[in-house]
């Protein structure tokens, strides 16, 4: 299968489907809503003061006879703030800029990223690690990447790790760390680094790394409790769809290149992967099931039995 095309798109984690589309709806509905609230802004701002300084009257029998605006210098500050920030903020200008404002905090994000590794990291080339760069623009051209994403590899301090990304409008590009290179190029260990490198290209594939897909999904990542109901489980579903990216790069059962995130880097080559499994996996625990429930990413173990057993990944709970 070395240079066998993938067929990507069959890869995708089905339920990253319907969270992806799922964001994206409400993403286009909270936006329609407050725009209308902003056109509605007087009727919005009086309703809200109203509301607020009825409250006020009836918990303070002795502001009976105050005004409204006197009342409204009474207010606890909460509600002042908030007054404040509906006629600051409820603007249709302002909404209708909000989505800009966005894409230009992920470019900044992502091109501060890119920066860094232009200005603290080795660029992988023809020239500078060749073999590693023939790798890369195999696998990449195998998963349907068009134009080969700019490699580097960065000094992790110990820590073993990849990631990729895109600088809206310009370029893709992933990273590897140099530990977890430089113990796949001592081993000789190509079909690791055939997995680490082809779960990199499937996140570039899959667009999770585009200005769009991080834009609808942004709130649902970090806003609790939402986070926990839409944006992690997306996240374990992105990884479980890579994973298969990666498997289908480099065709390793062993998993050792998950196996490497697990034991560490001296470890993972002779580690008993059937114990672990079954300790792991078979066996489970709740405790295990809350850390993946509060994950971006599955449960290693789960993982690599997704890849062995050939399934999709449970998301929320342990797939046998």
């Amino acid at each position: 299968m070395k240079n066998q095309e993938v067929d990507v798109g069959k890869l995708r984690h089905p339920v990253e489907r319907w969270l992806l589309g799922l964001c994206i709806a409400a993403s286009v509905m909270l936006f329609a809503i407050f725009l209308l609230l902003a056109f509605a802004r007087g009727e919005v701002i009086s309703l809200y003061t109203g509301e607020v300084v009825a409250t006020y009257r009836q918990a303070n029998p002795v502001a009976a006879n105050l005004s409204d605006e006197a009342i409204k210098e009474l207010l606890p500050a909460e509600d002042r703030e908030t007054l404040e920030f509906l006629d600051t903020y409820l603007s249709p200008v302002i909404i209708l800029l909000a989505p800009v404002g966005l894409v230009l905090l992920v470019v900044w994000t992502f091109g501060r990223e890119y920066g860094k590794l232009r200005a603290n990291a080795v660029r992988i080339t023809a020239r500078q690690f060749p073999e590693v760069y023939a790798l890369w623009e195999d696998l990449t051209r195998r998963v349907g990447i068009e134009e080969v994403p700019d490699l580097y590899t960065i000094n992790g301090d110990g820590s073993l790790n990849a990631f990729a990304g895109c600088v809206p409008g310009s370029r893709n590009f992933s990273a590897i760390y140099s530990d977890l290179l430089e113990t796949c190029l001592r081993n000789e260990d190509w079909d690791s680094l055939k997995f680490i490198l082809g779960h990199e290209a499937g996140h570039i594939r899959l667009g999770h790394v585009s200005w769009w897909y991080i834009m609808f999904t942004f709130i649902y990542q970090v806003v609790f409790p939402i986070s926990y109901l839409i944006g992690l489980p997306l996240g374990r579903a992105k990884e479980y769809g890579c994973d298969k990216v990666g498997h289908a790069v480099a065709q390793d059962l062993d998993c050792k290149g998950l196996l490497m995130l697990t034991a560490g880097k001296h470890l993972y080559d002779g580690l008993d992967l059937a114990e672990h499994i079954a300790e792991t996996v078979d066996q489970g625990s709740h405790w295990a099931r809350m850390v993946n429930f509060t994950s971006t990413h599955p449960v290693l173990a789960w993982r690599i039995n997704a890849i062995r057993k050939g399934h999709n990944g449970g998301v929320i709970f342990r797939k046998a």
